[in-house]
C-alpha cells in the first residue's frame, strides 16, 4: 500500500500537527491515540504523519526518507490495518492477527507503532481485544496505538477513555456556519444549524422548527447547571420536550461542546465559539473527569437508536453526570 501524498495540508490537518509536534517537543506524547471525524478530513495521513513524529530526525519533515518510508506503508515498525475490500468492517481475526505480528521480536529499533483505520466498524469483542494489547506492551517494547473513526459513538468506551482523543472537524461545518452568517444568522444558531445538517436550505428551515427551538433552549440551560438540584430542577421543567429528535439535537450539541474542550488551545478550530466562555469553563474540569464524561454522553446517544426513552435517557444523563 503506497500512501498518497499529504502535502500540502490542508488548514485544519496542519494545525493539529503542529500541536502533536508541540506536544513531541514537550515529551507530552500519548501511548494510544483516538482520530475521529467525517472521511475525507484526513485522518488516515495524519496518523502516518504521526508515526513520522516517533521516527524522524527532523521532528517530523514529512520528507526525509526515513519519513517516506513510512508514508509508503513500508517502515517495519509501522503496521496498518483497515476494512477488507470485501468486508464492511474490522473483524476480530485482523486485530489477533495483529497481536500476534507484534508478539514476534522487530528487526528495527524503536516503538512499534500500530494504526486501526475503522475502529469504529469492528465489534464490541473485535475492540475489547484490544484493551490489554492498548495497556500492556508486549516484549516490553514501547508500543503506540492510533485508532481511525467516523463514528465515535461506535467506538467502545472503554478504548475512549484510554486514548488521546483528537477530533477533525468537518471543512463543510466551517464554510455552512460562514454562509449562513453571511445570510444574518446569528453565529451560535449557524453553529448549532451546521452540526445538524450540511445542506444551507435545510439548516435554514431547521432554525424556524420548535424542536430546533426546544433543544436549544435546553442546550443553553444545560450549560448552566452547576449542581444536583439544578439538574433536577432542569429535568422537571424540561420533561414534556424530551422528545427522541430533540434529544437528538441535544446530544450533537452537547458532544460538539466536549470536542471543542478537548481542543481549546485551537481556538481557531472550534466550531461552537459563540460559547467560548462556556468551553473555558468546562475546559478548567480535570481531563480524567472530562473523558468520563463524555463517554457517558457517548454511551447514552448510542442508546437514541435502540428504541430506548428519551425521557430515560435524560434521566440517566443527568442522574450520572452531576
Amino acid at each position: 500500500m503506497i500512501l498518497l501524498d499529504i502535502l500540502p495540508m490542508i488548514e485544519n490537518q496542519q494545525r493539529i500537527y503542529d500541536v502533536l509536534k508541540q506536544n513531541k517537543k514537550n515529551n507530552r506524547m500519548s501511548h494510544a491515540y483516538l482520530f475521529y471525524g467525517d472521511e475525507g478530513v484526513g485522518k488516515k495521513e495524519m496518523a502516518y504523519a504521526l508515526a513520522c513524529l516517533f521516527y524522524c530526525e527532523h521532528k517530523g519533515c514529512l520528507s526525509c526518507e526515513t519519513c517516506k518510508t513510512i508514508l509508503d506503508g513500508q517502515h517495519l515498525n509501522v503496521s496498518y490495518i483497515g476494512v477488507l475490500d470485501s468486508k464492511k468492517l474490522i473483524s476480530k481475526e485482523q486485530i489477533t492477527d495483529l497481536q500476534e505480528e507484534f508478539s514476534k521480536t522487530s528487526l528495527v529499533e524503536g516503538p512499534r507503532i500500530y494504526i486501526v483505520d475503522g475502529i469504529d466498524t469492528a465489534s464490541a469483542s473485535a475492540q475489547n481485544s484490544l484493551l490489554k494489547f492498548i495497556e500492556e506492551p508486549i516484549n516490553h517494547t514501547p508500543t503506540i496505538g492510533i485508532f481511525i473513526a467516523t463514528d465515535l459513538a461506535n467506538v467502545v468506551s472503554t478504548i475512549v477513555s484510554r486514548c488521546s482523543l483528537i477530533h477533525f472537524p468537518s471543512i463543510e461545518i466551517k464554510r455552512l456556519c460562514k454562509s449562513l452568517e453571511a445570510l444574518g444568522t446569528d453565529s451560535l444558531d449557524s453553529s448549532l444549524a451546521s452540526l445538524i445538517t450540511n445542506n444551507i436550505e435545510e439548516a435554514k428551515g431547521l432554525l424556524d422548527t420548535k424542536g430546533y427551538f426546544d433543544a436549544k433552549e435546553m442546550f443553553l440551560q444545560f450549560l448552566e447547571i452547576k449542581n444536583k438540584k439544578q439538574a433536577v430542577l432542569f429535568f422537571i421543567e424540561n420533561a414534556s420536550k424530551f422528545t427522541l429528535d430533540t434529544v437528538r439535537l441535544f446530544f450533537k450539541w452537547i458532544m460538539a461542546l466536549y470536542e471543542d474542550v478537548f481542543k481549546i488551545e485551537d481556538k481557531e478550530d472550534l466550531i461552537l465559539t459563540a460559547l467560548y466562555d462556556k468551553i473555558v469553563i468546562y475546559a478548567k474540569t480535570d481531563y480524567p473527569v472530562l473523558k468520563k464524561h463524555f463517554k457517558l454522553i457517548l454511551d447514552l446517544y448510542s442508546k437514541l437508536n435502540y428504541n430506548v426513552s428519551a425521557k430515560n435517557i435524560m434521566h440517566e444523563l443527568i442522574t450520572k453526570l452531576f
